[in-house]
């Protein structure tokens, strides 16, 4: 009844606000905001960076006020005087904009630095911005694009050349960081070792798991898993920043034997190996024809799914006994360290934690994520741009890393460990079985 009651209601008598009063000697509208909604037409962004230039100027006269004491008032016992203006210039994004700053010295003559000035002439948080954008897929020659609205408050944007010089000093700084890194924070139960092609060249990743299921990438090598000096070099580097498993770790790595060999002479009986079980069967059917393999990687697949490391062997012998006549080639690449393509059963691991560490696919993860940080180079110049790269781009990705898939049982994990370590059973090769 009432809403058909105030529908029926004449347009005259519905309320209305009442009339703005403008007093005849005051705007409506203070002049200074009337003067910014004047530049509001020009943008959001636009109109912030004027904001900011103007608030940068209200806060460097309120520290020379505090300096020198307020303008017009005599003090002789103030320690500064005012001396003037300078051109200079600060940061705006990624900007240097020209700015006139106040000039402040001491009574005894020296400069008076003014801190407020100084702060926003730091070119850190620019390189930032550049490696940031760069990294996520926005090349050198786009920047400009990045902010229309701060190229129509300013009148220049930086050039290629510059946002390439600031991006290489910003890699530079990155890997210098990443190369640097204490790694004795942690307490380690995997090491996951691969590599990855980046522009030509092949970079050795290193992958630290911890015992709550954090990962962290430990290091980076350019070279081949296949070059046990380069991953040596990568692993001695690991244990001089710190990486240590005095009560054993488990090392989930390629199907290269020079990796396995690495891995015993740094930390020796100390570090049980698990090749990865995909890279075992990319490896056996790179030999067999192609209208046998959909049988043969069948047959792979299930002895991995067999629940004891005994029974995975009985049925992985005996299908290389099979490829034997066929496929000589594939069933010797099988035998090659298959029983290091079984350590998760001997280890009797539970289902999704076995899973998880059979194969290296959580460093072949973070190695997609390089792949699309590094997606727009054109063209790579040498190996320590690619490391560069990886490096700055491992700083990023870390913050985004999951947890390992299963972490909650890696306690079994470290207690299976623990026992063959204390109990003085070799942890590495066929000479754990």
């Amino acid at each position: 009844m009432r809403s058909s009651i105030k529908k029926s209601m004449p347009k005259s008598q519905k309320k209305r606000p009442s009339p703005v009063v403008q007093n005849a000697d005051r705007p409506l509208v203070p002049e200074p905001l009337a003067d910014v909604l004047r530049q509001a037409h020009e943008g959001l962004l636009a109109l912030s960076v004027r904001i900011g230039l103007q608030t940068l100027q209200q806060l460097m006269a309120s520290e020379v006020d505090a300096l020198a004491g307020p303008k017009g008032h005599h003090n002789p016992e103030r320690t500064a005087v005012r001396h003037g203006v300078e051109e200079g210039y600060v940061y705006v994004g990624d900007r240097r904009v020209p700015v006139t700053h106040p000039r402040v010295r001491a009574v005894t003559g020296e400069e008076v630095p003014l801190e407020t000035y100084h702060a926003f002439q730091d070119p850190t948080l620019v390189t930032q911005a550049a490696l940031e954008r760069m990294l996520f897929g926005l090349a050198s020659r786009q920047q400009h694009h990045a902010d229309p609205g701060l190229n129509a408050a300013l009148d220049a944007f930086p050039s290629k050349s510059t946002v390439s010089r600031r991006f290489v000093r910003a890699t530079r700084q990155a890997l210098e960081t990443f190369l640097a890194r204490r790694l004795d924070t942690h307490t380690w139960v995997v090491l996951m070792v691969d590599g990855i092609h980046v522009g030509g060249h092949l970079v050795v990743v290193a992958l630290g798991i911890d015992r709550d299921g954090g990962k962290q990438i430990l290091g980076l090598a350019d070279g081949a898993t296949e070059n046990s000096a380069v991953v040596k070099s990568l692993l001695t580097d690991l244990v001089d920043r710190g990486f240590a498993v005095p009560e054993g770790a488990l090392a989930v790595i390629d199907g290269a034997k020079a990796l396995a060999k690495a891995l015993r002479e740094v930390f020796g009986d100390t570090m049980a190996i698990q090749r990865c079980t995909v890279h075992k069967q990319r490896n056996v059917l790179d030999h067999v024809a192609d209208s046998d393999q959909a049988r043969v990687r069948q047959r792979l697949r299930k002895a991995y799914q067999e629940p004891t490391a005994k029974e995975a062997l009985k049925a992985l012998s005996a299908l290389a006994a099979e490829l034997e006549h066929d496929y000589p080639q594939a069933a010797k690449s099988l035998r090659e360290g298959m029983e290091e393509t079984v350590t998760v059963q001997r280890l009797e691991l539970p289902g999704t934690l076995r899973r998880s560490l059979a194969t290296t696919n959580a460093l072949e993860s973070v190695n997609g994520q390089f792949r699309t940080h590094a997606k727009n180079v054109k063209r790579w110049s040498n190996g320590d741009q690619v490391l560069r790269w990886l490096a700055a781009a491992s700083l990023f990705i870390e913050d985004r890393l999951h947890r390992l898939t299963g972490y909650r049982d890696l306690p079994v994990l470290q207690k299976q460990l623990r026992g063959m370590v204390n109990g003085g059973e070799r942890l590495v090769g066929s000479a754990a079985s």
